[in-house]
């Protein structure tokens, strides 16, 4: 398969305001650098964590975005893992959703604490792009 010429769908689900708005311009930039040109991500469905580990709860929110994926691609859970471990709670999500749609591209994304900061740790790559600034430093600790 050559995805730089395919349209690839990724159809991602998040559970914040920050997210939904952040994450497509990410996958985009993510996509670019690997040499795939034609993404499509469609606006990230918004559910709320609790809904999302909850019984039934990955499985209905992966099954609604997995009918927005035609073609390569697949769905992309982000969620923030606050209090729980990443290495326990991403596993038992990512079976799940599989469970419930056996044959779809899965993948599940857990940030600790929370996706935000991501961009913190990035800011470096971040000046100049999009609306930031050229000139961005690393946030200093107190």
């Amino acid at each position: 398969m050559n995805t730089s010429r395919s349209i690839v769908t990724i159809a991602s689900i998040v559970e914040g305001e920050g997210e939904r708005d952040a994450l497509p311009i990410l996958l985009r930039r993510i996509a670019a650098d690997v040499g795939v040109t034609n993404l499509v991500t469609p606006r990230p469905q918004k559910e709320r964590r609790g809904n999302i580990t909850r019984d039934g709860g990955i499985e209905k929110a992966v099954s609604a975005a997995a009918t927005r994926v035609q073609g390569p691609g697949g769905v992309l859970l982000l969620i923030d893992a606050d209090e729980d471990c990443p290495a326990k709670l991403g596993p038992n999500l990512l079976q799940r959703a599989k469970a419930k749609q056996p044959g779809s591209r899965i993948r599940v994304v857990l940030a600790k604490h929370e996706f935000e900061a991501w961009f913190l740790a990035a800011l470096p790559s971040l000046a100049g792009r999009e609306r930031f600034p050229r000139k961005l430093s690393r946030v200093q600790k107190p």
